[in-house]
C-alpha cells in the first residue's frame, strides 16, 4: 500500500484504506456501520473524501489498545479472546481446565484437530494441533499470559489476544464477573 497524496483534492476508498493501513473492505465495513464520515462526494459507485475529512476524523477517533477498545468505550472495559495451540486434545483439555478453574478465563473452547504450517528452528514444518480459545477481560490478560507461558508444554507457544468488539450484554457481564470476582456464575 502506498500512502495517498495529502495535497490531492479527493481520496478514493483505496486512498482512505492506504492512509488507515487497512483493507478496502474494512473501509466499506466502517461506512456500513456508520463508524467513519460519509463521503464528501459520490460519483456513481465511487466514493470520494477530502483528505482533511479523513485526517481530522482519524486524529479524533479512539485508539484501540491491547483489548481493542478504549477504557471509555464500554464501562465494563475490554474483553478478549485469547488463543493458543497444543499438541493433543488431552493437553488442551488440561490447560483449559486449569485456566478456567483459576478464573483467568471465564470459559474455553477446544477446536481440533487443525493442521498448522510453521517455521521452527530454521525448518519448515506442518503438524496437527488443537486450538484452545479462552474468553477473558483485558485486566486479566497479563496473568493469563504468564500462566500460559509457564504451564504450556512448548517453549514459545502461540499466545494471541484479539478484542471482542461486540457481544451480548449478559455474556460479557458474565465474563467480567467470572474473571474479576472469582465467583462461579
Amino acid at each position: 500500500m502506498t500512502t495517498p497524496d495529502p495535497s490531492a483534492e479527493w481520496w478514493t476508498t483505496s486512498d482512505v484504506a492506504a492512509y488507515l493501513g487497512v483493507q478496502i473492505g474494512t473501509v466499506s465495513s466502517y461506512r456500513n456501520r456508520n463508524q467513519m464520515p460519509e463521503p464528501d462526494r459520490t460519483l456513481g459507485r465511487t466514493h470520494l473524501w477530502r483528505p482533511e475529512t479523513i485526517t481530522t476524523w482519524n486524529e479524533g477517533r479512539p485508539r484501540l489498545g491491547i483489548g481493542g477498545r478504549t477504557a471509555d468505550a464500554d464501562p465494563r472495559g475490554t474483553f478478549l479472546q485469547v488463543s493458543t495451540a497444543l499438541e493433543s486434545r488431552e493437553a488442551a483439555e488440561k490447560l483449559a481446565r486449569e485456566v478456567v478453574e483459576a478464573k483467568l478465563s471465564a470459559g474455553a473452547q477446544i477446536i481440533g484437530p487443525v493442521t498448522s504450517a510453521f517455521w521452527h528452528l530454521g525448518e519448515f514444518g506442518t503438524g496437527e494441533e488443537w486450538q484452545l480459545l479462552l474468553k477473558t477481560h483485558s485486566d486479566r490478560f497479563e496473568d493469563l499470559q504468564a500462566y500460559l507461558t509457564e504451564h504450556h508444554p512448548w517453549n514459545n507457544p502461540e499466545i494471541v489476544a484479539v478484542p471482542i468488539v461486540a457481544g451480548s450484554d449478559a455474556y460479557l457481564s458474565w465474563v467480567r464477573k467470572t474473571v474479576e470476582s472469582g465467583e462461579e456464575s
